[in-house]
C-alpha cells in the first residue's frame, strides 16, 4: 500500500461533500464504484488549503485541484500479541428505525443512522469494530468540530471523533484487511483510516 500527503486549495475544499470526488482524480484508471483509497483530514481551517493523508493500493498521480506532497510505500506486518499505537478518525453511529419515514418521500429505507454522543458508547463501538482483530488496551476519545456539507439541494452535518491509543493484535491477517478497507461509515468524508505504528 501507499501513504501520501495531499493538499487541496481552500476554494475547492469548502464543501466537505466534494473531498472524495476531488481525490478520485488521483486515480484515473479506477472505477467510481470500486474505491480503493482511504483518507483522513489533518488540517482543515477556513481560508487555508486542506491537508490530509491518503492510503491507497497504487501510487497517486498528479491531478488538478489536488497536490500530492509526498508518497511512500509500506507493508503492514503485524504479529500476534504485538502492541501498536493507533489513531483513527471515525463516525461512530447506530442504526435506528425512522418513525417519520412516511413524511420523507425520498427515504429508501425505514432505517437511519444516528451518531453516538456519549464517550462510553463511542468506546464500545470501537471495541465492536475491532472484535476478533485486536484488543484496545488504552484509548483517548477526542471530539471533533462537526463537518457541515451541502449535497444537491440539502445540507447535512457529520459528527466525528478521533481515537488515539494502544491496541494489542489478536489476528494479524484480519487486522491488515481492516486497515485496507477502513472502519465504520462516512469514508467519503475522511473517516475510517486507521494509522498504526510500533509501540514499545
Amino acid at each position: 500500500m501507499y501513504l501520501s500527503r495531499f493538499e487541496i486549495p481552500w476554494i475547492q475544499a469548502r464543501n466537505p461533500y466534494g473531498f472524495h470526488q476531488i481525490l478520485w482524480h488521483l486515480f484515473p484508471g479506477e472505477h467510481l464504484d470500486n474505491r480503493t483509497f482511504l483518507f483522513r483530514i489533518e488540517h482543515y481551517r477556513p481560508g487555508v488549503p486542506l491537508r490530509g493523508l491518503l492510503q491507497s493500493h497504487q501510487p497517486p498521480a498528479q491531478a488538478e485541484r489536488v497536490t500530492v506532497l509526498g508518497c511512500r510505500e509500506f507493508h503492514p506486518q503485524p504479529q500476534p500479541g504485538q502492541r501498536l499505537g493507533f489513531v483513527l478518525t471515525a463516525n461512530p453511529v447506530k442504526t435506528i428505525v425512522d418513525t417519520e419515514k412516511a413524511t420523507k418521500p425520498d427515504k429508501r429505507s425505514g432505517k437511519c443512522r444516528v451518531p453516538l454522543i456519549k464517550e462510553e458508547q463511542q468506546r464500545e463501538w470501537l471495541a465492536r469494530k475491532l472484535e476478533g482483530v485486536a484488543e484496545v488496551e488504552a484509548a483517548t476519545v477526542l471530539p471533533n468540530q462537526p463537518l457541515y456539507f451541502r449535497k444537491v439541494n440539502r445540507s447535512g452535518k457529520l459528527v466525528t471523533v478521533t481515537y488515539e491509543g494502544v491496541l494489542r493484535v489478536t489476528n494479524p491477517e484480519s487486522l491488515v484487511n481492516l486497515l485496507e478497507r477502513g472502519i465504520g461509515p462516512a469514508k467519503a468524508f475522511g473517516c475510517g483510516l486507521m494509522l498504526v505504528r510500533r509501540f514499545a
